[in-house]
C-alpha cells in the first residue's frame, strides 16, 4: 500500500473520454485494504495553461515546476477528474508502477487546490476520503481564526 503523494505510471490509462495512453497520476489519499485510490492525471503539455507555481483555481489545475520534485518538466496536475481504482486493480495491473512521491507539503497543497476548484463536483465518498471530517473541520477552524487577525 502507497501513502498520499504516491506517484504511478500508467501506461494504459483508459481516459474518461475514452482514449488510451501513457500518464503519471498522483495519489490523492493514503487508502485503507478495502478503500479505493484516489488519483488525478499530470500532463506537461502547455497548450495555453498558466505557469504560475501552485494552485489555478479557475482551470481546476496545480502548476509544478520542472526539476523542482519528482517531475522534470514542467507538469500541470489536472483536478476535473478523479480516476478511482480498487486495490486489487492496482496490485494486478502490470501497466501501472509507482515512480517516485511528492512531499507532505504539495500534496496537501494540490489536495487544498482541489477542494478549492472542484469541491462541489467532488462525491461525499471522496471528499471523505480525501480529508476526514475531522481534519475538514480542524481546516474551517484555522481558516477561520486566521482572517480575524
Amino acid at each position: 500500500m502507497q501513502i498520499r503523494g504516491a506517484i504511478y505510471h500508467h501506461g494504459q490509462l483508459v481516459f474518461q473520454n475514452g482514449f488510451i495512453g501513457k500518464k503519471y497520476l498522483i495519489l490523492l489519499n493514503t487508502p485503507d485494504k478495502k478503500d479505493p485510490y484516489l488519483f488525478v492525471k499530470t500532463t506537461s503539455q502547455k497548450k495555453n495553461r498558466p505557469s504560475t507555481p501552485g494552485c489555478i483555481k479557475k482551470q481546476s489545475l496545480f502548476f509544478i515546476p520542472g526539476n523542482k520534485t519528482f517531475f522534470k518538466l514542467d507538469t500541470w496536475v489536472q483536478l476535473h477528474e478523479i480516476y478511482e481504482y480498487r486495490p486489487k486493480d492496482i496490485d494486478t495491473n502490470k501497466d501501472i508502477s509507482v515512480e517516485g512521491s511528492l512531499d507532505a507539503k504539495l500534496i496537501d497543497d494540490i489536495v487544498n487546490c482541489l477542494f478549492e476548484a472542484e469541491e462541489d463536483n467532488l462525491i461525499t465518498t471522496h471528499k471523505n476520503l480525501l480529508r476526514p471530517p475531522l481534519q475538514d473541520s480542524l481546516l474551517k477552524l484555522k481558516a477561520k481564526f486566521s482572517k480575524e487577525k
